[in-house]
């Protein structure tokens, strides 16, 4: 990378670390991140627990650390269990598990914010799901999406964030398995009864390694936000889906693969998605929705490397980007093929 270039990623990243102030809410989503491996790997040489064993706990987050910090809140996909059980269910393929040790990861790298509802919650079964809960507290962690402790009555696992004055509530569920509309419209009803301001949903959807989202999540996605809920934060395909809007509130369907052992050939696309509120008035508006383009690391070292290259960020963001919404949604605005950024002022 030649010295422009570095002096231009340098800036991109100031920026983005710089944004959030006094009147503004800046959130930072990132896909699935496993930040472990699938059991069987866990001890070969180029896995995630030996790099990180011998790179240390800040190596994973090191090139994007800056945007983290520099934000109100960074919300990532936890996939995999936070256990030392080696007891595993036969029947998946590659049980995800990660060593309590790599909360550091998270808290080190400063990622406040969980989802566990996936499909890897229960690799290690009611004891590996009730060590994440514990070990995820242990380290401040808020989490959602999990039961704590799980129980026949399905009560779901919420959370709510104060963050500069007002309350971000957050819930999580799989599709189609444990996502009834029923029970989404209870939970997001509760949460705005509870004070809320603004209401997250996070969905573990959609067909793996597909680049496009399937109409039923379409249907789904327009009744869901229709139960005043202000954003869907998407992930399970392991690669990054187009980017839309409902009645002006965002639908990230997916954001790929972050920083996840075991899994390198898929499309290594990724990026870290902010998505900024005004609040200067009575409720939080949609004030920007930027994306800031990486790259995973295919070599095992596992670190999201951002793009500064300007071809390769104008692919990433037409990726990124619907030529035709589906009915019901609307496109980013034009400017984010560009830019990377959309502006609702």
């Amino acid at each position: 990378m030649n010295l422009r270039r570095l002096a231009l990623l340098a800036a991109l990243l100031c920026l983005a670390a710089c944004l959030a102030t006094a009147e503004t809410l800046t959130l930072t989503f990132v896909g699935d991140t496993s930040i472990g491996d699938a059991f069987p790997y866990k001890n070969n040489q180029n896995s995630y627990h030996k790099v990180v064993k011998e790179k240390g706990f800040t190596w994973p987050f090191s090139l994007v650390e800056d945007v983290f910090k520099g934000d109100d809140l960074s919300i990532a996909n936890l996939e995999g269990v936070v256990t030392n059980s080696s007891k595993h269910r036969k029947d998946v393929r590659y049980p995800l598990v990660i060593d309590p040790s790599h909360m550091e990861i998270l808290r080190q790298g400063s990622i406040e914010v969980v989802n566990t509802a996936n499909n890897h919650a229960m690799d290690f079964f009611a004891k590996g799901y009730q060590d994440t809960v514990a070990h995820l507290d242990e380290a401040g962690i808020h989490h959602f999406g999990t039961l704590s402790p799980p129980s026949a009555t399905k009560i779901d696992r919420q959370v709510i964030v104060p963050v500069k004055g007002i309350q971000v509530g957050f819930i999580g569920y799989t599709y189609p398995q444990n996502s009834d509309l029923a029970r989404i419209e209870k939970a997001a009803r509760g949460l705005r009864d509870d004070g809320c301001d603004l209401i997250v949903l996070s969905l573990h959807w959609g067909r793996e390694t597909h680049m496009t989202p399937n109409s039923a999540q379409y249907s789904f996605a327009k009744k869901v936000l229709n139960y005043d809920i202000d954003l869907i934060f998407g992930h399970h395909p392991h690669v990054v889906q187009p980017i839309a809007l409902y009645e002006g509130r965002p639908v990230l369907f997916s954001t790929g693969n972050f920083t996840f052992g075991t899994m390198s050939k898929v499309d290594p696309t990724t990026g870290l998605f902010q998505v900024e509120y005004d609040l200067s008035g009575e409720k939080p508006r949609l004030k920007a929705l930027r994306v800031i383009p990486c790259f995973t690391s295919g070599n095992g070292d596992y670190r999201p490397v951002p793009v500064s290259d300007p071809a390769q960020r104008q692919k990433i963001f037409a990726k990124l980007s619907f030529k035709k919404p589906p009915k019901g949604f609307e496109a980013l605005p034009a400017t984010f093929l560009e830019t990377g950024e959309a502006r609702f002022d």
